[in-house]
């Protein structure tokens, strides 16, 4: 399965990208939703792993495009926040999120996530 990850963490992006590499899936990574999008429309992907906070978009509207778009519709998204603010995690699952995670990330939860969205 195809991953992409979207944060502006560079350092983030990265770590994340090598864990799930080393377990065996084709990871793209992108600063921004825009970058995501663009990604996206090149290669197939099975799941996104979003930012909430970022330029331009945050999570909960990137997956709100997602999912008005037919040829996205059906892709899981996870969606990170380092916020505490249960009103975010609520907002995302109403636009489509199918779980948001706490930062810092449990790996381990992470990578049941990853599996169960297979």
């Amino acid at each position: 399965m195809n991953i992409l990850v979207v944060d502006d963490d560079y350092e983030l992006c990265t770590m994340l990208s090598r864990y799930l590499e080393m377990h065996g899936y084709t990871v793209f990574s992108a600063s921004d939703a825009l970058q995501a999008l663009d990604i996206m429309e090149r290669h197939p992907v099975g799941l996104v792993i979003t930012d909430y906070l970022m330029p331009h978009l945050d999570g909960i509207h990137f997956t709100e495009m997602l999912k008005a778009d037919p040829r996205f519709q059906n892709i899981s998204v996870l969606m990170m926040t380092a916020s505490n603010d249960a009103n975010i995690s609520d907002r995302g699952l109403r636009k489509g999120v199918a779980i948001t995670l706490q930062k810092p990330l449990d790996m381990g939860q992470l990578l049941n996530l990853v599996r169960f969205a297979e």
